[in-house]
């Protein structure tokens, strides 16, 4: 191979890798909750009820090397009357580094700080925990679940009628199913 081709060559591969002086660096892919959260896993997590597609949530942050990223996403039962729908909801947190993410400590202390009682949670990684942030007549359990230091993922459920064991057993379903999702 000649001079010529061998600098081309190193050229593009430097270029690709984003190593150029001015060679753009591939972006992070999409942060998307509703990518996560899908209809299937909630229709068999909260059987026999089932669920309206997913709606992206108001609140999307792309995310910098500064701020995380963060997606929501929600859906609704179709259930017969107000008072019997359930809406589960996925908040999904990326930090651009392990330095800016938020530790279950850290989390734990906010819900303290609500006067919420976090409860640990077993086989969802470390740190996992439940808390209900509702009330007697409306409850909302939301499941904190923790893939390192960059990730949080929040599932929470909320509706009128809503059994919090029942949801709690729903939302770890949901949580296990998700694990393996970018």
């Amino acid at each position: 191979m000649n001079e010529r081709w061998r600098w081309a060559l190193v050229t593009m591969i430097a270029v690709g890798a984003g190593a150029w002086p001015g060679a753009s660096v591939p972006a992070a892919p999409e942060w998307n909750a509703c990518a996560m959260l899908q209809k299937a896993d909630l229709d068999a997590a909260f059987s026999p009820r089932v669920f309206e597609p997913g709606t992206p949530g108001r609140e999307k942050v792309t995310g910098s090397a500064k701020l995380a990223a963060v997606s929501s996403c929600t859906f609704t039962s179709r259930d017969g009357s107000a008072k019997d729908r359930l809406t589960v909801t996925l908040v999904a947190r990326r930090a651009p580094s392990d330095a800016t993410g938020v530790t279950p400590a850290v989390a734990r202390a906010g819900a303290v700080q609500l006067k919420a009682s976090p409860v640990d949670v077993m086989g969802l990684g470390d740190g996992a925990y439940w808390v209900n942030i509702g009330s007697g007549a409306y409850p909302v359990i939301q499941l904190n679940v923790f893939r390192g230091q960059r990730v949080w993922l929040v599932f929470g459920a909320a509706g009128k009628k809503l059994d919090p064991a029942a949801a709690l057993a729903g939302l770890t379903k949901l949580a296990g199913a998700t694990a393996a999702r970018p």
